[in-house]
């Protein structure tokens, strides 16, 4: 069967999802015809999601990674959060420029609204709409899912910064997202591996987290973005990063296991269709 356009789902029977909305590569040949694009194809912006997709998948976890590069469209950003002008989109919905600051559009050729809406229509609903479908069947098989959300979002910007970034950047929609518990087992994961971590600094407001989270009943959501030295070890070939990743999903299982079922009514429509925050 061929594989949707934004990427793979590979159904495992854990309560944890796995998404990694910006390990795509692939650009599309319409793109690709333009010489701005060509370095752009095969550039991997989220080596750390690569090693947690390779964990999750030993451990019966449920994974959607996408295939397409961030920068043709980023799963990650809300429909809503287009900037007043598709000039100045450097860090929106469909890029302008790479995360060295290299333009991808001649002046006045950058995508039009139509332009976005054909990408969004063509990537973004159905990748939206499989991780929807995934966590409402996980959620009829377990009393609580956790949705692991993997992206690069500060290294795909070109005004980031490199200086004293901290290893583990965790997002929880302000505590709004998730168990207080799964949040707990991570950064004790993450110390306990020598990691610097912050919870709710530059991810506060993340959009899976706003769109998804619910843990009255029983969906919650941690965003993650690996930087600073953690990044550099999974970006050099000498470095195994799987055992890390394994470590961090095996402490949120215990967590997930220790956890009552919750007890709020589930509504599916809740998940589908209500906006993010």
């Amino acid at each position: 069967m061929q594989k949707p356009a934004y990427g793979e789902v590979i159904r495992g029977g854990a309560p944890i999802l796995v998404a990694t909305p910006h390990t795509g590569v692939i650009v599309p040949a319409d793109l690709k015809a333009h010489e701005t694009w060509k370095p752009i194809d095969g550039r991997l912006s989220d080596p750390a999601g690569v090693a947690l997709l390779a964990a999750a998948r030993e451990r019966d976890v449920t994974t959607i990674a996408a295939a397409v590069h961030p920068c043709v469209i980023d799963f990650n950003v809300a429909l809503d959060s287009r900037p007043l002008s598709q000039r100045l989109n450097r860090t929106g919905l469909c890029r302008t420029h790479t995360s060295r600051g290299e333009a991808l559009y001649a002046p006045g050729f950058e995508p039009s609204e139509a332009d976005v809406e054909a990408r969004v229509e063509h990537y973004w609903r159905p990748f939206h709409a499989a991780l929807t479908a995934e966590l409402l069947r996980l959620r009829e098989m377990h009393g609580n899912v956790l949705l692991l959300t993997s992206h690069a979002s500060s290294w795909l910007s070109p005004y980031r910064t490199h200086s004293g970034t901290t290893d583990c950047n965790a997002g929880t929609h302000q505590g709004a997202s998730c168990d207080r518990r799964l949040v707990s087992a991570l950064t004790e994961a993450v110390q306990g591996l020598g990691r610097s971590w912050v919870v709710n600094g530059k991810l506060a407001d993340v959009f899976a987290a706003q769109r998804y989270g619910m843990p009255a009943n029983g969906i919650h959501v941690i965003e993650v973005e690996v930087a600073g030295r953690w990044r550099n070890d999974f970006e050099s070939p000498e470095h195994g990063n799987d055992g890390e990743m394994r470590d961090v999903l095996d402490a949120l299982s215990r967590a997930l296991d220790s956890m009552p079922p919750a007890d709020a009514r589930f509504d599916a429509f809740l998940v589908a269709d209500r906006p993010a925050a």
